[in-house]
């Protein structure tokens, strides 16, 4: 897609006068990148989430959590997802083909994006526009050339579109003109993908070799969480905090809202809530925070289109995303752990 579509050079678009693919141009006459939002909510939240009883294994914790936070074996979630895996310093991870065509092959992949963004348009929940918007990743725009097959990236990083702009600024745009018959559509974008890690460790503490007790105050704070009347909802950001005995936490993570929650259940902000941990003789004894979902192994895929030549293009780029449990709607679950000291 042509940088020419972010806001600044909207103007730079009305100069083409004649052209085909004008429902497509229409549509993207006036679109323009979604501000960052503001936090979800400014009270003090629900009680943070602590798992009943002590846990020894990895094992044990997944078992639990499977319970009481079930995620699904495969994800979708509409828009540029925010819970793409990123490093310590905010930057995307490079996640190549090689790493997931093994186990999703891309061509699938496609498939299973226009089957989810055809439910989502069928879903009367979700907004008119984004309905619409769903519809073009499944059938592209009126009056221009189809893509011929699927152009499958190398990596998460390879994703320029035409003219240079990258998948996530492009994803990231909606029409905001309330004058166009296209207001509130956004650009055609949908990540899928397969199960690979749940329930991700957000942080823990030093613990307690030997008989004690450890008491901790634990938190999380959700900030950035999109609205539905602007755009896709994709998503936002947590911080968890642990003070206490040997604290330690895992920073900012972000996460992706499921397609199947993205209009019923939201993360909230969890109030301090305290924590105490009695350690036996022989044990070591800590508190970690376990994420509320897992990570998937998939593609971001995207419709894109070349207004200077009116072509489409579909656009598979790999990708590796944490998904929030679609019924969830606390950021991390306390566990407190009891292993052999």
């Amino acid at each position: 897609m042509s940088t020419q579509l972010q806001a600044g050079l909207v103007q730079g678009r009305r100069k083409h006068s004649v052209m085909a693919g004008a429902l497509a141009t229409a549509f993207l006459t006036g679109i323009s990148l979604v501000g960052s939002q503001s936090p979800a909510f400014a009270d003090d939240g629900q009680p943070a989430k602590v798992a009943d009883g002590t846990y020894q294994s990895d094992q044990d914790v997944i078992a639990a959590m499977t319970k009481t936070d079930p995620v699904n074996p495969s994800e979708s979630s509409m828009g540029y997802p925010a819970g793409v895996d990123k490093d310590k310093n905010g930057n995307v991870k490079t996640f190549t083909l090689a790493d997931v065509q093994s186990k999703y092959a891309p061509e699938q992949a496609v498939k299973d994006a226009q089957a989810a963004a055809t439910q989502y348009a069928a879903d009367t929940n979700h907004s008119a526009p984004l309905r619409e918007s769903a519809k073009h990743l499944v059938d592209g725009w009126a009056d221009t050339t189809k893509p011929n097959g699927t152009d499958v990236r190398q990596n998460t990083k390879d994703n320029a579109l035409t003219g240079g702009q990258s998948a996530e600024q492009y994803c990231n745009m909606t029409n905001k003109d309330p004058k166009s018959p296209f207001y509130g559509q956004a650009a055609p974008c949908m990540f899928v993908g397969k199960v690979d890690e749940k329930y991700p460790q957000r942080g823990a503490s030093d613990g307690l070799t030997g008989e004690g007790k450890l008491t901790y105050k634990v938190t999380a704070s959700v900030a950035d969480e999109s609205s539905t009347t602007e755009g896709w909802q994709v998503g936002g950001k947590i911080t968890p905090s642990i003070s206490g005995d040997g604290a330690s936490v895992g920073g900012e993570a972000s996460f992706t809202y499921s397609y199947s929650s993205t209009s019923t259940t939201k993360v909230q902000n969890t109030r301090e809530t305290g924590v105490e941990i009695n350690v036996p003789q022989g044990k070591k004894g800590y508190l970690e925070g376990r994420a509320n979902g897992a990570t998937y192994t998939g593609y971001i895929v995207v419709r894109d289109l070349d207004t200077g030549t009116n072509q489409e293009h579909l656009v598979a780029i790999p990708a590796r995303v944490f998904i929030q449990a679609p019924g969830s709607s606390s950021s991390v679950t306390w566990v407190k752990r009891l292993t052999a000291a």
